[in-house]
């Protein structure tokens, strides 16, 4: 019996390993990646905008199936209404002029303002958009980055760092 509650005893300090509980400590959305492919009703594209300092997916609907150079169209067109008044915000230049997407290696994307000076999220809202695009296509870049050029220079390439 004594052998007993010795052995009690030294399982309850071994198990006792000195690290308090701690309460779980949210981190934002999971990640997630959705094949919004479809016609019709109901298609939706995923954008890349902020929400409380972090990049985050959005999904947005639309009327009919667009390829990347549409969605990212839509990316530098801001958040919606809808989306800002849920406090998403973009780090992207707002304006006109045309977006292109070569996945010729490497993979480029053409945007219509200067690149040198954005902040790391906005490239990464600018990738992540990307690959979410291809991917809802089924199309993907093999090196994992693309280059993103501006009027102003060529950035080296960049992956997602939404996560």
């Amino acid at each position: 019996m004594k052998k007993l509650l010795v052995l009690a005893v030294l399982l309850l300090l071994v198990s006792a390993c000195g690290v308090k509980p701690t309460p779980v400590i949210g981190a934002g959305p999971a990640p997630t990646l959705r094949n919004p492919v479809g016609s019709g009703r109901g298609t939706e594209v995923i954008l890349y905008f902020v929400l409380d300092g972090r990049l985050t997916p959005v999904t947005r609907p639309i009327t009919s199936t667009v390829g990347p150079t549409t969605t990212l169209s839509l990316l530098l067109g801001g958040p919606s209404y809808a989306e800002s008044a849920d406090g998403y915000v973009t780090m992207l230049p707002r304006g006109g002029g045309q977006v292109s997407l070569s996945l010729e290696a490497p993979a480029t994307i053409t945007v219509p303002f200067a690149v040198e000076q954005l902040n790391p999220t906005a490239v990464s809202q600018l990738v992540c958009t990307t690959f979410a695009a291809l991917a809802a296509e089924g199309r993907f870049v093999l090196a994992s980055t693309v280059v993103l050029a501006g009027t102003d220079t060529k950035l080296p390439p960049q992956s997602c760092q939404a996560f």
